[in-house]
């Protein structure tokens, strides 16, 4: 059995195997207007449904591996507290 220790562990590696449990991994669209009305349409496989009771959904927007800056989608949401969470169905696919 692989032990993980995350404290000793590089962020790229930690990212590859909790990338890996989830498969296959579903994608949302996030979708955001900035506080300019620019709008802003992101894909995340980092998303999931926590709870039915209370209805949680969760998407979390990484900070990039090679320099860790903020993605726009998280800027964005953390500027006008909205964004709408759009599932990938197989009609978009095809």
């Amino acid at each position: 059995m692989l032990i993980i220790n995350p404290k000793n562990t590089e962020v790229l590696k930690l990212y590859s195997y909790l990338s890996s449990i989830v498969s296959p991994r579903p994608i949302a669209l996030a979708s955001i207007i900035s506080k300019n009305g620019n709008p802003n349409l992101s894909p995340f496989s980092f998303f999931n449904v926590f709870s039915a009771n209370p209805p949680i959904l969760i998407f979390s927007p990484l900070r990039r591996m090679r320099d860790t800056p903020i993605k726009h989608t998280l800027k964005n949401v953390k500027e006008v507290n909205e964004v709408v969470i759009n599932v990938v169905n197989f009609d978009m696919i095809q």
